[in-house]
C-alpha cells in the first residue's frame, strides 16, 4: 500500500463556554475546520483561512497554539499519515466575513452544519483522533486561563 503524507491545520472555536464542531451531515460525523497547508503558509495562516472558510466567521482571535499530532487513516487503496496542527480561537462575534472564491467554498456551504456543544463535551462529539485529543487540551487551557483569571 502506498503512503501519502501532508500537513494540515485548523481551528477549534469557542465562545461562551461553547465550542464549534462541524457536522458533516451526508456522512453524519463531526469534525473540526481545518484543511492543507498550502506551500509558503504557515500552520496558523492555514487554520485561520480553513476556520473562517468551513465556518464563514470573520473576527476569531488566536488563544493558543494546542499543538501537532498525526493522524493515520486508509482511503482508497492508500495509507494517508497527516500531521495536525489546532489553534484555540475565540469567536469575537459573528459577523460573516467574505469567504473569497477558493475552491471548495460551495463545497462548505452544503457539507457543514454548524453545531455548538460545551466546550467539556466536545471530545465526545468528535468523530475521529486527534481531533478528541485536541478538544480536550482546549477544555484544559480554558479551565487552567479561567482559574488564573479569577485569582
Amino acid at each position: 500500500m502506498r503512503t501519502r503524507y501532508y500537513a494540515a491545520a485548523g481551528g477549534l472555536v469557542v465562545r461562551g463556554g461553547q465550542l464549534l464542531l462541524l457536522h458533516k451531515h451526508l456522512k453524519d460525523e463531526y469534525v473540526l475546520p481545518k484543511g492543507h497547508i498550502e506551500a509558503g503558509e504557515t500552520a496558523e495562516a492555514t487554520a485561520r483561512r480553513e476556520t473562517r472558510e468551513e465556518t464563514g466567521f470573520a473576527n476569531l482571535v488566536v488563544l493558543a497554539n494546542l499543538g501537532t499530532l498525526r493522524g493515520e487513516f486508509d482511503l482508497d487503496g492508500i495509507h494517508y499519515q497527516r500531521d495536525e496542527t489546532y489553534f484555540l480561537m475565540r469567536l469575537v462575534d459573528d459577523q460573516r466575513g467574505s469567504v473569497g472564491t477558493y475552491d471548495d467554498a460551495a463545497h462548505d456551504q452544503v457539507t457543514f452544519n454548524q453545531l455548538w456543544v460545551p466546550v467539556a463535551d466536545g471530545a465526545e462529539r468528535l468523530s475521529f483522533e486527534p481531533a478528541r485529543t485536541f478538544a480536550r487540551r482546549a477544555a484544559a487551557w480554558l479551565e487552567q486561563h479561567e482559574r488564573q483569571e479569577t485569582r
